[in-house]
């Protein structure tokens, strides 16, 4: 039996005591008080997702389950095949669910700068450099933002629904991540935030967040569409598609201002007109999006990094006939060098440049 085997045999509580032990010692090998502290809470904090995980057939046949999340927890399995079908790797991850007593599994912090959309990156053994940090309490997030902010940093605090140990474990599907209300797009938000997670499972590079974060999201929003096609009712599947239309429609206006404060930061304003003028085009942002968050260069620094080579991914999927296996194929194939040379910015021409090295489809007559 492989290692990986042996751990997938195990029962959740050994799975998650190891994980503890595993992160403690990736504790010691780090530097300094504070990646001992962030890894101890890291591993209670999966150490709970675990032990409190009961599998998905248990709860399917309990009577008081909610009907509503027994209807959601029985299309995982065909979500999971779906992705499989397209070349998504398979993994044992969300069997298993795990009621939380707060509205998301951890709580992400990132910062960035006073004139710059370049995010503080922290560093780890395994993942690498990653423009954020999960907190597993609310508490304690805003504790180290509060830390950052001492720095003169812009800093973000936000909730994410999910959760992802990048294939060391067998991921439960938690409650966060399943809409709160008995909306038509809950099926949609699920089969998108599974197949995002599955993205990672299949193809992660160690410190590229933008590669990584990008083609999930990619994946996640090409594919959800097809799944809903087949598996749900045109009422859920318009639901989804006219809330991710709002969603687009967001996404131009970030994308917008993220420009402007590019330019502005780079130019030869004095720090004082900078000042100003970043506060006038963030407060017409915030208008423009009826946001009651308050926006700065970390929020629109984390919307950049999930929307990163979205137009090369496109061109790259066409270039492959629109086959995801050979999609991903063509993507393992990647030199790291040139991915790590990249940005946010320079992401689809590297991706456009693979593209046009894929051989034309041969026609069938």
């Amino acid at each position: 039996m492989s290692a990986v085997n042996a751990i997938h045999a195990r029962s959740a509580k050994s799975r998650a005591a190891l994980l503890g032990a595993g992160l403690l010692l990736l504790a010691f090998g780090l530097s300094g008080c504070f990646s001992l502290h962030y890894a101890l809470q890291a591993g209670a904090g999966e150490f709970t997702l675990l032990t409190s995980a009961r599998p998905n057939e248990e709860l399917l046949e309990r009577p008081d389950t909610a009907p509503r999340l027994a209807l959601l927890l029985a299309a995982v399995p065909l979500v999971k095949q779906f992705g499989e079908s397209m070349g998504l790797t398979p993994t044992a991850n969300d069997q298993r669910y795990t009621q939380l007593d707060r509205p998301a599994a951890v709580w992400v912090v990132s910062a960035c700068p006073e004139f710059s959309l370049a995010p503080r990156l922290f560093e780890f053994p395994i993942a690498g450099a990653v423009p954020y940090l999960g907190w597993f309490e609310l508490r304690a997030a805003k504790d180290f933002a509060a830390t950052l902010s001492a720095q003169k940093l812009d800093v973000s605090v936000r909730g994410a629904a999910a959760f992802s140990t990048l294939g060391w474990f067998d991921d439960p599907l938690l409650s966060s991540m399943i809409t709160p209300t008995a909306h038509d797009a809950a099926l949609g938000d699920l089969a998108e935030t599974v197949l995002h997670e599955s993205a990672h499972a299949t193809l992660y590079l160690p410190g590229q967040s933008s590669f990584n974060e990008g083609l999930a999201e990619f994946v996640a929003l090409r594919l959800t569409p097809r799944f809903l096609s087949a598996h749900a009712t045109s009422r859920e599947a318009h639901a989804w598609t006219a809330q991710r239309a709002r969603s687009a429609a967001r996404a131009k206006l970030l994308h917008a201002a993220t420009a402007q404060l590019e330019a502005l930061y780079a130019s030869s304003l004095s720090d004082e007109e900078k000042r100003a003028k970043k506060a006038a085009t963030l407060a017409e942002l915030a208008q423009a999006l009826h946001s009651i968050r308050p926006l700065n260069n970390a929020v629109l620094s984390g919307h950049r990094t999930y929307s990163a080579g979205q137009r090369g991914f496109a061109r790259l999927l066409a270039a492959c006939g629109d086959d995801w296996r050979v999609f991903f194929s063509a993507l393992r194939k990647l030199d790291p060098a040139q991915v790590a040379s990249s940005n946010e910015a320079t992401l689809d021409d590297l991706l456009e440049r693979v593209a046009e090295r894929i051989p034309a489809p041969t026609l069938v007559k």
